[in-house]
C-alpha cells in the first residue's frame, strides 16, 4: 500500500527552518537589511527578490529557478535575473553553487541541503575508492525540479522486486512529460498505485515488475524522479542538570 503525501520529503526540515526564520524578513527596514551584524544597503528590487527567494526557500523547501524568477518580477533577460543574485551574493545574503538551477541558499538561516560532498564510491565487499577531487559536490537537486513535485510514501513490501521497501519516499514530478525510459507511479482499474516503464517508441505503460498483475491503467500520478530512504538518525541527550548543593 502506498500513501500520497502532497509535501516533499524534506518537509520536516523545511518547518525547522520555517520556526527560525519565517518571522525576520518581516521586520526589515524597507531601506536596508540587517546581516552578521551590520546594515545591509539594497534596493526596491533587490529586496523584492531577496523576499521572493526566502519565501520559496523556507516555505517550499528550494530556491527558484533564473526562469521562475524572471517570470515572476517580468524580468525577460536571464542576465538581468542574474546581476541581482550576484549584487545579493556581494552583500552575503545569499550564496550560490555554481552550474546548478536551484543551488540558491540563504545566508542566516539553516538549509535545506540538496548538495553534499563526495568523499568516495562504496563497493559491495570492497574498500572504498576516495574520490578524485575533494571538493567535488554532488547535487540532488534535479530531482525536486519542477512546479508540481510531490512524493508517495510506501507502506508494505509490493515493490520489493525493484528494491523498495517499506517507508521510502518515491519523488514524483506531476508535471513531467512521459517518455521512453521513464519509471512512472500510476493508479490501475483496481485503484492500488503500480509502478510502470514506458516501452521504447510507444506511451505504452508496463508493469515493472515482471509477472505483476495487468490492468488498465487508469491514471499516472507522475514520473518517478528518485527514492528517498530515511534512516535513523541518533539523537544527542540532552544534559542532566547537576542539583546545586545545599549547605
Amino acid at each position: 500500500m502506498i500513501k500520497a503525501a502532497s509535501e516533499s520529503v524534506i518537509s520536516n526540515r523545511v518547518a525547522v527552518s520555517r520556526a527560525q526564520g519565517l518571522g525576520s524578513s518581516a521586520q526589515n527596514e524597507r531601506s536596508g537589511m540587517s546581516g552578521a551584524g551590520k546594515k545591509i544597503s539594497l534596493t526596491k528590487r533587490q529586496r523584492e527578490i531577496y523576499e521572493f527567494l526566502r519565501d520559496k526557500i523556507i516555505n517550499r523547501g528550494y530556491g527558484p529557478t533564473v526562469r521562475e524568477i524572471g517570470l515572476h518580477f517580468d524580468i525577460r533577460s536571464p542576465n538581468g535575473v542574474m546581476c541581482h543574485l550576484k549584487a545579493l551574493e556581494r552583500k552575503g545574503l545569499i550564496s550560490r553553487e555554481q552550474n546548478m538551477s536551484r543551488a540558491i541558499q540563504l545566508s542566516d538561516s539553516p538549509q535545506n541541503r540538496l548538495s553534499v560532498s563526495l568523499i568516495g564510491s562504496a563497493a559491495s565487499g570492497g574498500p572504498i575508492q576516495p574520490s578524485v577531487s575533494s571538493d567535488e559536490m554532488i547535487s540532488f537537486s534535479v530531482m525536486f525540479e519542477g512546479a508540481d513535485v510531490a512524493c508517495l510514501k510506501v507502506e508494505g513490501n509490493a515493490f520489493a522486486a525493484l528494491n523498495i521497501s517499506n517507508g521510502d519516499f518515491l519523488i514524483i514530478n506531476r508535471e513531467s512529460p512521459v517518455q521512453a525510459g521513464c519509471h512512472v507511479a500510476a493508479l490501475d482499474d483496481r485503484h492500488s498505485v503500480i509502478i510502470c516503464t514506458v516501452q521504447e517508441g510507444t506511451n505504452h505503460l508496463t508493469p515493472a515488475i515482471p509477472g505483476a498483475y495487468t490492468s488498465t491503467t487508469r491514471q499516472v500520478l507522475g514520473v518517478i524522479t528518485g527514492i528517498v530512504r530515511k534512516f535513523k538518525v541518533p539523537v544527542v541527550p540532552a544534559p542532566v542538570p547537576v542539583a546545586a548543593e545545599i549547605r
